[in-house]
């Protein structure tokens, strides 16, 4: 397919569009402290439903092609988290982003779809740079990050309140006219 909006898929990955269906497995993502730790707290089910309509449905139809989807393994069809190539909350810039359940961390699963993500963007969307954000104690995002070809460009702060409580972040930046994959490390 050539859209998230359909699915898209990498060699053991496939992300498609959340639906309603998809609350129990965001809350349970979403609700987990250490999965919360560096997406600024553990949320509730109330706040995890809001985000499903008003961050993932919803935005669908705003930005077609861009938005937050399921992260789903190909082999089992068990949901693994989220991955976005959306707007950063309140910015014009476009950040590739992630999630993962606990059990699938440290199995490349953050980086091969962020690379994905980002050929989508860039070969598809035409999009002319990407960006992602990371808290500054997240050491293990900012890995994946430089090893999807982002670079690290300092720190950034936001406005946005959701954003804003978090303090200065971590500012990853790839552009389109020299991102290469694998990067240059």
């Amino acid at each position: 397919m050539t859209s998230p909006d359909d699915i898209l898929e990498s060699d053991r990955l496939y992300v498609r569009r959340f639906t309603p269906a998809d609350l129990d497995d965001l809350a349970a993502l979403l609700g987990d402290p250490d999965v919360g730790r560096f997406l600024g707290g553990a949320k509730d089910r109330t706040a995890v439903e809001s985000t499903l309509q008003n961050r993932a449905i919803a935005y669908y139809d705003q930005h077609p092609g861009l938005g937050m989807w399921a992260t789903i393994e190909r082999g089992s069809g068990r949901f693994l988290g989220f991955h976005v190539l959306n707007h950063i909350h309140g910015e014009p810039d476009i950040q590739v982003g992630y999630a993962l359940v606990r059990d699938a961390w440290g199995h490349g699963y953050a980086t091969e779809m962020a690379v994905r993500l980002m050929r989508y963007g860039f070969d598809v969307r035409g999009l002319t740079q990407i960006c992602a954000i990371t808290n500054l104690d997240h050491v293990a995002s900012q890995h994946v990050l430089l090893k999807a070809g982002l670079e690290r460009r300092g720190e950034r702060t936001f406005a946005h309140p959701i954003l804003a409580d978090q303090g200065p972040m971590a500012w990853f930046v790839a552009d389109r006219a020299t991102w290469q994959f694998p990067p240059r490390l």
